[in-house]
């Protein structure tokens, strides 16, 4: 866990601020799709309380910005790193460190709970799920590898994080079965499932 830990911190400054902005563009369909799931959640309440768990340089907050969706934002991440690049990137949000797994340090209550591509990346997603049920009435996932798998697995990949450094982090394929026993330990009593022309999909989850 700890050289997991450091793999998210140990981006240059110049590199947290490029992270993911110029990877993916296949996907730039699904954050559209995410902006019209979310405003539908939202109708007829505005601004919404939106927070953003796993939020990196807070390139959906970027984009957000970019579509006119108005949310009061927090992003949630424990890369001070990244965060760094986010609040110069969103100065209008509120960024909090925090172990996104455990969600120790955040309090309150907002409207939606959000994980865009960020599920699959966690040692520990129940843990997550239930303790982002406890600060928000939904949950919305936007996945990158959908809970579509037979079997249940993690990977062990390698990020360049620049200067001439690879750092480790995990790539979760969730199986169907794993899915579903989680949403029933959290008391996840409906879930809609938005599909994308690519392989993203986006889920809302209600209790």
């Amino acid at each position: 866990m700890n050289d997991l830990t450091k793999s998210w911190n140990s981006f240059s400054d110049e590199i947290a601020k490029k992270y993911l902005k110029t990877f993916g563009h296949p996907s730039t369909s699904s954050k559209e799709l995410l902006v019209d799931v979310l405003e539908e959640l939202t109708r007829g309440t505005r601004p919404p309380s939106l927070i953003e768990l796993g939020c990196g340089n807070a390139q959906i907050a970027e984009y957000f910005v970019e579509r006119e969706f108005e949310c009061s934002y927090t992003g949630i991440d424990f890369s001070e790193v990244l965060l760094g690049a986010a609040r110069q990137a969103v100065p209008g949000g509120t960024f909090i460190q925090d172990d996104v797994n455990t969600l120790t340090k955040v309090s309150g209550r907002y409207d939606i709970a959000l994980y865009s591509h960020v599920l699959e990346l966690l040692t520990s997603p129940e843990e997550s799920l239930a303790a982002a049920k406890r600060l928000a009435d939904k949950i919305v996932i936007r996945f990158y590898e959908p809970p579509e798998f037979d079997i249940d697995s993690v990977e062990l990949r390698w990020m360049d994080v620049g200067q001439k450094e690879q750092v480790p982090f995990i790539r979760r394929k969730m199986s169907r079965d794993y899915y579903r026993l989680i949403l029933a330990r959290i008391g996840c009593k409906n879930v809609d499932i938005y599909r994308d022309t690519t392989k993203d999909q986006v889920h809302v989850l209600t209790f």
